[in-house]
């Protein structure tokens, strides 16, 4: 178990809970972890940092914030879902389900006040 960031919906305040690797349906991964991971990014950063569901020093995963518009989360939740098949919240997975695990374009504009509803830098 590993306490790290919940997915929460946008303007709601950041958590951090316990999650279990291998918790996740085997069926699910791929298709979980690819939505995670091609959403719209509203911070990315280029850097990694260690993989709190491994003991290995040379685990890594990356950094950034993602959203489909209704929901935001962590990038690192692709990594999660990829490589220890960690199961995220039951509502946001049945969000996820519910479009096909297809996340809908977001206009710049959209993004921008996701981004400020999270409290994220914004460019100047």
């Amino acid at each position: 178990m590993a306490g790290i960031p919940v997915p929460h919906r946008v303007g709601e305040p950041q958590m951090e809970a316990d999650f279990t690797p291998g918790t996740l349906d085997e069926g699910l991964v791929d298709r979980l972890s690819r939505f995670l991971e091609e959403s719209e990014p509203v911070l990315f950063s280029p850097g990694t940092v260690p993989d709190p569901f491994s003991d290995s020093q040379d685990m890594y995963v990356r950094v950034g914030i993602m959203t489909d518009g209704t929901w935001v989360w962590q990038l690192a939740w692709a990594d999660y879902v990829q490589y220890h098949q960690v199961a995220p919240p039951s509502n946001f997975l049945d969000h996820i389900i519910s479009l096909n695990f297809t996340a809908p374009e977001l206009t710049i504009e959209r993004t921008l006040e996701i981004a400020e509803a999270e409290g994220l830098p914004l460019p100047e």
